[in-house]
């Protein structure tokens, strides 16, 4: 006769072998996997919209391929990570993989600031058109999508576009993200700034530093919010802020050697540009290089990695369920489990 105590503990050795290498394979599941990914933002994550719309004509070289750096830009490095190929908005035949949407300008709102300095450039959109354009497109989002958001500093930077201040343009980004979740959107990936009065462009205005910071302590709380108030949503910040600061003070860590000025400038004479970009943390006065960007991508994808988790496989549901119901047959059968 089979003794059923024996049974028991087979039962829950086996279980636990099964559950310790369940456990351990989704240990090197870095992050959830997503179908697509969509980009709703500025120059900083323009893929080449702007380019495109102006016969490649702006930016002009040494900016290179569209982009307002001197190679690939974070949201490139980004998508290679999650092993996605969205496309830009402007391309003919969109991806289903995802589509880049932002357009250097961009404003949170609905405005754009590049008209201030190309008249050519009338009707940009903001980040709010941004969104209008992709729920005209796709009255059903994609749930299992990434969508990414990141912007606010031109509003701060080319002389207050909204005349709300920091909740004004806190509301536009909301906005936006409601705007997305109300068509089937759930997993949101949001940009705060950094010191904006560290880049070259803003070291003339240091009260950049505290309106970043009212800024982002704003966002934090929104998407606290949001969170909270969207059901089944995941919204999680990226804290470029942080990423900056650490950068800067710690620029050695980072592979760079300047993090101060720009390696690149137009209006200097004569043109200047320094033979070493890549210990450059600034391209131009405002936007990073192609190695700056390659940081906000990889801290980017940390952040990815931390708060999205991938689904549970079913075997690993399956031997959780038999651990539980090896437990309830030790407790049944009174067997000591030490």
């Amino acid at each position: 006769m089979i003794n059923i105590s024996t049974v028991s503990r087979l039962f829950v050795v086996s279980v636990g072998g099964t559950i310790a290498f369940t456990i351990t394979g989704l240990n090197t599941a870095q992050a959830a996997t997503f179908s697509s990914v969509n980009i709703f933002g500025d120059s900083l994550s323009d893929p080449g919209n702007v380019f495109n719309l102006s016969g490649g004509l702006f930016p002009p070289p040494p900016y290179v391929q569209g982009h307002f750096s001197n190679g690939d830009i974070w949201t490139d490095y980004l998508a290679d990570d999650l092993g996605l190929n969205p496309t830009p908005y402007t391309s003919v035949i969109p991806s289903t993989e995802g589509v880049n949407y932002a357009f250097g300008g961009a404003t949170s709102g609905t405005e754009n600031i590049f008209y201030l300095f190309n008249p050519a450039l009338t009707g940009l959109p903001g980040v709010q058109t941004q969104v209008d354009l992709y729920t005209q497109q796709n009255k059903s989002a994609d749930s299992n999508g990434l969508y990414v958001l990141l912007a606010g500093a031109n509003d701060y930077t080319y002389g207050g576009v909204d005349i709300n201040g920091t909740q004004g343009v806190v509301n536009n980004l909301s906005s936006a993200i409601n705007n997305l979740y109300s068509v089937g959107a759930r997993n949101f990936l949001v940009g705060n700034l950094p010191n904006l009065s560290k880049t070259p462009l803003g070291s003339s205005n240091p009260g950049l530093k505290d309106t970043v910071q009212e800024h982002n302590t704003l966002l934090n709380q929104e998407i606290k919010d949001l969170n909270q108030s969207l059901f089944n949503s995941n919204i999680a910040l990226f804290d470029v802020n942080k990423l900056f600061e650490d950068v800067i003070n710690k620029p050695d860590e980072y592979g760079l050697t300047n993090v101060k000025n720009q390696c690149f400038s137009a209006t200097s004479v004569p043109v200047f540009l320094c033979s070493n970009p890549d210990e450059y943390l600034f391209w131009d006065d405002f936007h990073p290089t192609t190695k700056g960007h390659k940081l906000i991508a990889d801290a980017a994808y940390a952040t990815i990695e931390k708060k999205f988790k991938p689904v549970p496989e079913p075997s690993t549901v399956l031997a959780l369920t038999g651990l539980g119901l090896g437990l309830l047959l030790l407790k049944k059968n009174k067997i000591p489990t030490s």
